[in-house]
C-alpha cells in the first residue's frame, strides 16, 4: 500500500463515490474502482458498502480514514517545510495557457510569487493550440478544451462566461452584420455557439481574443467575446451564451518538481479568486 492508495482511498470516502472521487483525482471512473478493490485486496477487509446511491465506509474504513487523513497531513507539513527552508527555489516552468487570460488574469496574478522566489523562470507559451503535456512541451497547461487522452491531472479550476457583442447599442442587423469569430479548426463551445445562433459561419476569421476584440470595436462586426473582455462593448440579446470551463492539466501534482508545484497551486487560487470577473456579464 502507497500514498497513492491513500489519495483514491480519500477522495471515494469524501465524494462519497466513484463519480465525484474520479473528478478531483482527474481520473475515470473506472480506474478509481479498481484502485479501490486493489487496496481492499491488500489490507484484506472491506472498506467500502456499495449502494446505488454511492460508497459509504465499513468500521474498517472509518478507522482507515482517520489514519489516512493524518498522513496526508504529514505529507502536507514535509511539502511546506521543505518549500519554506529556501526562498531561493530555482529553474524554469513552461506554462501554456490561451493570451488573454494570460495576460489580463494569470500574469498579473503571478507577481507575488515570482517577487517571492527571484530565480524562478516562468516560460509562457500563448495560444489556442494544445501544447503536449506527455511530449515535454510544457509543464503546466491552462485549456479551453479537456483532453480525453493521456495520463495526465486534469482539474476544472474554474468557468469562463460568454456574450454577443456589438461596437455600439444601435440598431444592429443581426441577419446582415458581419460575424466574427474562429474559424472551423478552432471547436470552441463558444465558436459553435455562435454559428448556431446565427445559422451561417463568420465572415471574418481571426485566430486571436484579441483581434476578434478590435474588430468588434472598430464595427467590422459582431461576435462573441468572454465577458471579462469585453469593456467598452455592447451585448447583444440571445438565447444563454456557452459558459466555458478552464482545465488544468499536468503531470501528476504528486510527482512534478516543487517549482511546478508552486505554479499549479498558485494559478489554480488566481482562477478562484478571478471568479467573479470570469462570470460576469
Amino acid at each position: 500500500m502507497g500514498w497513492d492508495d491513500l489519495r483514491y482511498f480519500t477522495a471515494v470516502a469524501r465524494c462519497g463515490g466513484l463519480s465525484g472521487a474520479a473528478r478531483d483525482l482527474g481520473m475515470s471512473a473506472q480506474t478509481v474502482g479498481r484502485r479501490i478493490a486493489a487496496l481492499e485486496a491488500d489490507v484484506g477487509v472491506p472498506l467500502f458498502v456499495r449502494h446505488p446511491s454511492g460508497y459509504r465506509l465499513t468500521n474498517d474504513g472509518r478507522t482507515m480514514l482517520v489514519d489516512a487523513e493524518a498522513v496526508e497531513e504529514a505529507m502536507a507539513r514535509l511539502r511546506t517545510n521543505a518549500i519554506s527552508r529556501t526562498d531561493q527555489l530555482a529553474g524554469l516552468v513552461r506554462l501554456a495557457a490561451p493570451e488573454t487570460l494570460s495576460t489580463q488574469i494569470l500574469l498579473p496574478g503571478l507577481r507575488p510569487l515570482l517577487d517571492r522566489y527571484p530565480l524562478l523562470t516562468l516560460d509562457v507559451v500563448t495560444g489556442i493550440a494544445p501544447i503536449g503535456i506527455a511530449r515535454g512541451e510544457a509543464d503546466i497547461a491552462l485549456r479551453l478544451v479537456r483532453p480525453d487522452r493521456g495520463a495526465l491531472t486534469v482539474r476544472q479550476v474554474g468557468r469562463m462566461a460568454h456574450a454577443l457583442y456589438a461596437a455600439s447599442d444601435g440598431d444592429v442587423d443581426r441577419d446582415h452584420a458581419r460575424l466574427v469569430g474562429w474559424s472551423e479548426a478552432y471547436d470552441l463551445p463558444a465558436a459553435r455557439w455562435l454559428r448556431q445562433i446565427a445559422g451561417r459561419k463568420p465572415d471574418i476569421l481571426i485566430n486571436g481574443l484579441a483581434g476578434q476584440y478590435a474588430a468588434i470595436r472598430a464595427g467590422i462586426g459582431i461576435g462573441v467575446l468572454p465577458c471579462f473582455l469585453a469593456d467598452g462593448l455592447t451585448r447583444l440579446e440571445t438565447p444563454p451564451a456557452p459558459i466555458e470551463p478552464l482545465w488544468l492539466v499536468a503531470h501528476d501534482t504528486d510527482t512534478i518538481s516543487d517549482r511546478t508545484k508552486l505554479v499549479y497551486d498558485a494559478i489554480v487560487e488566481i482562477i478562484e479568486t478571478s471568479m467573479p470577473r470570469l462570470l460576469a456579464c
